[in-house]
């Protein structure tokens, strides 16, 4: 059996897995943000006894004695930065990715190494939700915690430095901090000596899977475990999911919740050219893999419901959605910058038109990211998870969409199982990947009408 622990943005789950990935039991809780302004925060301390609560809640659900977890592993939310001592103990409040506080930090940065050069070393492009500028932001605004901090944390790193007092961080969580050298795989000396940032201060390189240490004995106390129960080295959750899930050469990963995460494996390191295209480390050595990431995906499909749908459950929706035909109306959901549209109104439009436009417009968008990232064409099926894959009749115009094929897992947890995974490795398990029990083929086609959608986010229509 294998615990995994995933720290989200706004919650915690624990989930127990059996060697098969089959998962056993869960519990979740979740936590604030704290907002104030530009200011996002959070209590690293409480993501450390969140873990510990939903951990011994969900050993409690599976009915299993705390003995039979041979490991565990940490799918983690990225970027986010805790400053700490020697002890783990945080030294204020954790930053969140959410954060941009670090506005002027971010433009120094940019003025210092131009944007070409610092996208070409870290694959990222230079913004202030990236860790480097909060560390920087902390040391122009904060000096005496800066010089007192041990260690700079992400939350994966907090939870591993908590369960085995070793502090380590993986090259997916390295590769959003802006720090990063992604095609070298290391923290990159020019970037940290331009700063006058002590490498000491960041927590070491490993892969996911490798061997992070043994749960303390306080711990192990707490939550019943055995002697000698591992800790592997989790990774980021996109990343950690993508593993769960076995991407591979011939296939790429969707994640379907309130953003969307298209994640395809860059054997060859290629420079980033595209908007909103990332290039991240992943959990294997010499591999990398690029990231497309629609900010409004779920989201919208929720505006839908609480507006037009007046509050009605998903279900409606689905239903309205399967009966709808294809039509003129064209929804773009780029709704976090103020850019969502609807085109193509007509007297003849009913509102289940607005349902599949919006399911549409985002599996446009979905092929849009798989162009920019040269992959459209050139990979045969689409690996889907997430609160959306609940949706058939979304997984369906996706498949249509993009002319893939669509596999769902059997569990929507592929980041918990990617953590399991990693747990498993580094116990000596070779664990096979989720399965998937979902399978879509392409039926209607949507080429003329997403050469309109392209036509229209570029300005060429109206």
């Amino acid at each position: 059996m294998y615990l995994a622990i995933d720290l989200g943005t706004t919650g915690c789950r624990s989930i127990i897995f059996d060697s098969k990935l089959k998962e056993i039991s869960s519990s979740y809780e979740e936590y604030p943000l704290t907002i104030k302004g530009t200011f996002i925060e959070q209590n690293a301390e409480l993501w450390w006894e969140l873990t510990l609560k939903t951990s011994k809640e969900a050993i409690k659900n599976a009915n299993i004695s705390p003995c039979c977890i041979d490991g565990i592993s940490i799918s983690s939310q990225g970027i986010s930065v805790v400053p700490v001592d020697k002890n783990c103990k945080p030294l204020c409040g954790a930053i969140s990715w959410l954060d941009t506080r670090a506005e002027k930090e971010a433009e120094r940065i940019k003025n210092d190494f131009g944007e070409t050069k610092i996208l070409k070393i870290t694959g990222k492009p230079c913004n202030s939700v990236y860790t480097l500028p909060k560390i920087l932001w902390i040391k122009n605004n904060m000096p005496q915690i800066y010089k007192n901090t041990y260690k700079f944390l992400m939350p994966l790193d907090f939870l591993t430095a908590k369960l085995t007092g070793n502090f380590i961080t993986d090259h997916s969580m390295a590769s959003g901090t802006l720090m990063y050298d992604v095609y070298n795989a290391c923290w990159c000396d020019e970037i940290l000596d331009k700063y006058d940032i002590e490498i000491k201060k960041l927590p070491k390189l490993a892969y996911t899977g490798e061997f992070a240490g043994y749960v303390l004995p306080q711990i192990r106390e707490k939550l019943g475990l055995k002697e000698n129960c591992i800790v592997a080295v989790g990774a980021q959750d996109q990343k950690c999911a993508a593993y769960g899930v076995g991407i591979s050469a011939d296939s790429v990963t969707v994640s379907l919740g309130t953003a969307a995460a298209v994640t395809v494996l860059c054997n060859e390191a290629k420079g980033v050219t595209a908007k909103n295209i990332t290039l991240c480390g992943y959990v294997e050595p010499d591999t990398l893999v690029s990231e497309g990431v629609l900010n409004t995906a779920g989201t919208c499909l929720r505006w839908l419901r609480d507006t037009i749908y007046n509050g009605e459950k998903y279900s409606v929706i689905d239903k309205e959605a399967k009966t709808a035909s294809q039509n003129s109306l064209i929804f773009v959901p780029y709704m976090s910058d103020g850019g969502g549209m609807f085109s193509g109104l007509a007297l003849s439009t009913k509102r289940c038109d607005f349902a599949r436009a919006v399911m549409e417009g985002v599996a446009f968008e979905i092929r849009a990211l798989l162009d920019a990232m040269e992959s459209y064409g050139k990979k045969q099926k689409i690996i889907l998870f997430g609160g959306g894959a609940r949706s058939d009749v979304w997984c369906q115009i996706i498949c249509d969409v993009t002319g893939m094929d669509i596999l769902v897992p059997s569990t929507e947890e592929a980041a918990g199982a990617g953590a399991a995974r990693a747990a498993a490795r580094t116990a000596g398990k070779i664990t096979e990947p989720l399965l998937c029990d979902r399978i879509y083929k392409p039926g209607k086609n949507y080429d003329e009408k997403y050469k309109r959608y392209i036509s229209l986010i570029n300005g060429e229509i109206k």
